[in-house]
C-alpha cells in the first residue's frame, strides 16, 4: 500500500471497516511512513473529539412522520409499477428486487462477525464509547441509534465490559459490545434480522435447554442464535464453555426484558 492508497482508505481504516488484509497493509504502511502515521493519529483524535460532542436526538414524533412518509411513497411506487407492467411481470420484478435489496442475507452472517472481530482487535481504540458502565452503554445506543440493547453483566466470570460501537454486518447496522478477560477479547454482536433470511453454518447443540450454533473460523470460536428478530453472535478465543455461559446469561437477560 502506498501513501495515495492509504489516504483514500483512511476513514474506513480508522473505523475498522476495511477487510482484515487491508488493515494489515495499512498498519505496515504506517510503520514505514511517519507522515501517514501522523495522519492516522490525527484522524483518530478528530473522531474521538466528535464522539465527545453533544448529540441531538430526533423526537419520536418526527421519526414516526418520516417512517409513515417512506411507507406511503413505497406503496405508491408499487401501485405505479402495477399500472405500467403486466401482472405476471410485476411478480418477476418484485422477486428480483427482493434478491437485490440489502435486507436479503444469503451468506453466513456469523462469518462476517468474525471478520469484524478480527478487524476491531487490530485497532488501538476499537470502541466508539469506552465505558465499563452498563447503563451508560445502553443509554449511548438509545441516543446514538435509537436501539434498545441488552448489556449483560459478565463480571462474575472475570469478564469486564470495556466499551461499545455501532458496526456494519452484512449491510446491516449492528450493536457491538466489547468485553475483555485478561487480554482476551470477547465481541458480542446484536444484528437485526428477519427469520427467513438467516443462515448460520456450524454445529448445533443444546446448552441448558436452549439451542445454539457453534463454529470455529480463522482461529476464533463463535456461538450464535436468533429469536427471529435479532441475531446474537459471540466471537472470541475463549473456550466454548465460557462462551456458552456468556450466551446463556445474555439470553436470560434478554428474556427478562421482553417479559416486562
Amino acid at each position: 500500500m502506498n501513501c495515495l492508497e492509504f489516504r483514500a482508505r483512511l476513514g474506513p481504516y480508522v473505523d475498522g471497516e476495511l477487510p482484515v488484509a487491508d488493515i494489515a497493509a495499512a498498519e505496515a504502511h504506517c510503520a514505514a511512513c511517519p507522515d501517514c502515521a501522523r495522519a492516522r493519529d490525527a484522524e483518530r483524535e478528530f473522531r474521538s473529539l466528535l464522539r465527545r460532542q453533544p448529540r441531538e436526538v430526533a423526537p419520536p414524533e418526527l421519526r414516526a412522520r418520516i417512517l409513515a412518509e417512506v411507507r406511503r411513497r413505497s406503496r405508491r411506487s408499487v401501485r405505479a409499477l402495477r399500472l405500467l407492467v403486466p401482472a405476471g411481470a410485476v411478480a418477476v420484478v418484485l422477486t428480483a428486487l427482493a434478491l437485490l435489496l440489502p435486507g436479503r442475507q444469503s451468506s453466513d452472517l456469523v462469518a462476517a462477525l468474525v471478520d469484524k472481530h478480527i478487524a476491531y482487535a487490530q485497532l488501538d481504540r476499537p470502541a466508539e464509547l469506552a465505558s465499563g458502565d452498563r447503563e451508560e452503554v445502553a443509554a449511548w445506543f438509545r441516543q446514538r441509534a435509537a436501539l434498545r440493547v441488552i448489556v449483560p453483566d459478565y463480571s462474575a466470570s472475570g469478564i469486564r465490559l470495556v466499551g461499545a460501537r455501532l458496526a456494519e454486518a452484512g449491510e446491516r447496522r449492528a450493536a457491538y459490545l466489547l468485553y475483555e478477560k485478561g487480554r482476551t477479547l470477547l465481541s458480542v454482536f446484536m444484528v437485526p434480522v428477519s427469520g427467513r433470511d438467516v443462515r448460520m453454518e456450524g454445529t448445533r447443540l443444546s446448552y441448558r435447554g436452549e439451542e445454539y450454533v457453534t463454529h470455529e473460523r480463522k482461529g476464533y470460536r463463535t456461538v450464535a442464535w436468533t429469536d427471529g428478530r435479532t441475531l446474537f453472535g459471540l466471537v472470541s478465543a475463549l473456550d466454548y464453555e465460557a462462551l456458552l455461559e456468556c450466551a446463556d446469561r445474555l439470553r436470560a437477560e434478554h428474556a427478562d426484558r421482553t417479559r416486562l
